[in-house]
């Protein structure tokens, strides 16, 4: 039975990783398509949505049955709810990114008014926040997922800056279309800014698992 459990317990965190790598994926893709309006690209990420959720339902059934193995114990318990909550927040990452590249498609024929200078450094922060977290979660790496969860405070702050960016650019636009390409702008930011969110649950996830404490950022 130990034996049986072991490698469930290896498949459902190879099926984990193999997500969190489409999830990262997805995510820079995203920023790239965005950036050189790459069309294909954006198409590419849309797409894959669809595997991700695969993935998760596949992970959740997984779980269940590893949990009708045994009476498991507390620490088995803890970590089937934790790969199940850190599935769910690749799931969500996937899908923030499926909007942003939803956006890339909806602005094709447009030329860019003016760049949302402090969209990259988001997209930056928020893709070595994912990075750090997922890593942590592997290595058991409680102070690693701590110094990522920190950084959320940051993303918070530069998605503030460029929703007030926004409000400026839309008083001093002319024309609807401008408008409406400038809250598609602010709306990649906010996603970016979930994708953050989702991020810290996984590193608060992690340290629950690690050291057994409840903490939140």
């Amino acid at each position: 039975m130990e034996e049986a459990y072991e490698k469930k317990r290896n498949q459902l965190l190879d099926d984990l990783s193999d997500m969190s790598e489409i999830a990262e994926e997805m995510l820079q893709n995203a920023i790239k398509a965005l950036d050189k309006k790459d069309i294909d690209k954006a198409r590419d990420v849309i797409n894959r949505d669809d595997v991700l959720d695969n993935y998760q339902i596949s992970i959740e059934e997984q779980t269940s049955r590893l949990l009708t193995l045994d009476k498991p114990l507390k620490s088995d318990s803890l970590f089937c709810i934790a790969l199940v909550k850190i599935a769910s927040d690749l799931e969500r990452i996937g899908d923030h990114a499926t909007n942003i590249a939803e956006t890339v498609l909806e602005l094709k024929n447009e030329r860019y008014i003016k760049p949302m200078v402090m969209i990259p450094e988001l997209a930056d922060i928020v893709s070595d926040m994912l990075d750090a977290v997922l890593e942590a979660f592997i290595t058991h790496n409680s102070d690693l997922a701590e110094a990522a969860c920190r950084s959320d405070e940051k993303v918070d702050n530069i998605n503030d800056k460029i929703y007030q960016q926004g409000l400026k650019l839309i008083n001093n636009s002319e024309g609807t279309a401008n408008i409406n390409q400038i809250i598609r702008f602010v709306n990649v930011a906010k996603s970016l800014e979930r994708i953050g969110d989702h991020a810290t649950n996984i590193g608060e996830e992690t340290i629950y698992i690690v050291t057994g404490k409840r903490v939140k950022y």
